[in-house]
């Protein structure tokens, strides 16, 4: 038996280096501290003991951290795929599967969903239609006690376990979870630069159906890295964005995520935090994510 690791990140860091320099480092913005400071992936996005899962008889676990390695290394191929892709060449299907697996279990493990996901963890083993593919039987077969299944609901081992069997929702009860991949657009720049920013919580949704187990990944987009951006709509999106389109989508990270940013250049990250202040003294971060998809209706019309 080796001792559980501690140092958990949220973010897994070959996720993160998309967003480093050359040197594999980036800076990091602080909201709750307002203080900028250089690190790498390594040192970055993490809680302590965040995927410790503690036994009824006190001994304590990390299997959840392995599991999501080894989630993660299925995708790994298909992300550096696309990261390498151009805007002259389609994206594999396959990639596209890969990738969106990848998103379903980096969703329910983020900071801000974590309480979500232990909420929905209490709906197990029951009726409940969209968690209704993961059961609980004895070993007869039979249905267990009651008091059984609701000693396991609200037991905190299993409270942490549910946010890696909630990422399975959308694949059950006949959703057509595929179908949304057809009109997936991977938005390039321009000048070929890294002008997108990474946050501790970077999928950024209208915020109707975050927290629906099968339905939170049907209109959104994720910086699959500082290049490239994934636009996921219910329909095919429109050829052009407006210019002023990749500020509009780092604000709303920055205002989505609930403390840590990051992005290679402290230059425009720093301007960036100023753009986000301002609204914030306005009283107009209500409208920095409806402006942002706005823009994306315009370019659906155009």
């Amino acid at each position: 038996m080796t001792k559980p690791s501690r140092k958990h990140h949220y973010l897994p860091r070959h996720y993160l280096r998309g967003f480093a320099d050359q040197a594999g480092t980036f800076f990091v913005y602080d909201k709750l501290t307002g203080r900028v400071f250089h690190t790498s992936p390594d040192a970055a996005f993490f809680e302590n003991d965040l995927n410790t899962v503690t036994f009824p008889d006190g001994s304590s676990s990390d299997f959840l951290e392995g599991l999501y390695a080894d989630t993660e290394s299925q995708a790994w191929n298909s992300l550096d795929k696309i990261r390498q892709s151009t805007p002259d060449a389609p994206i594999d299907l396959w990639h596209k599967m890969d990738l969106f697996l990848f998103l379903s279990f980096l969703h329910w493990r983020l900071p801000s969903n974590v309480t979500y996901a232990e909420k929905l963890s209490e709906r197990s083993f029951g009726q409940d239609k969209e968690l209704g593919f993961f059961k609980l039987t004895s070993t007869t077969g039979a249905a267990p006690p009651q008091d059984i299944i609701d000693t396991i609901r609200t037991s905190p081992a299993w409270r942490k376990a549910a946010k890696a069997i909630v990422p399975f929702a959308p694949f059950y009860a006949g959703n057509s979870w595929y179908k949304d991949l057809a009109n997936w657009r991977f938005a390039y720049p321009a000048d070929d630069s890294s002008w997108n920013i990474v946050g501790d919580n970077p999928i950024v949704t209208r915020g109707y159906n975050d927290h629906d187990p099968a339905t939170c990944l049907k209109d959104f987009l994720f910086p699959v890295s500082g290049r490239i951006l994934l636009i996921s709509r219910g329909e095919r999106l429109g050829e052009m964005l407006p210019p002023e389109f990749t500020v509009q989508y780092d604000t709303a990270i920055l205002e989505r995520s609930q403390r840590f940013v990051a992005c290679q250049d402290k230059a425009f990250l720093s301007a960036l935090v100023d753009y986000h202040t301002f609204h914030v003294q306005s009283g107009k971060t209500d409208r920095i994510i409806p402006e942002l998809f706005e823009m994306l209706g315009r370019a659906d019309e155009g």
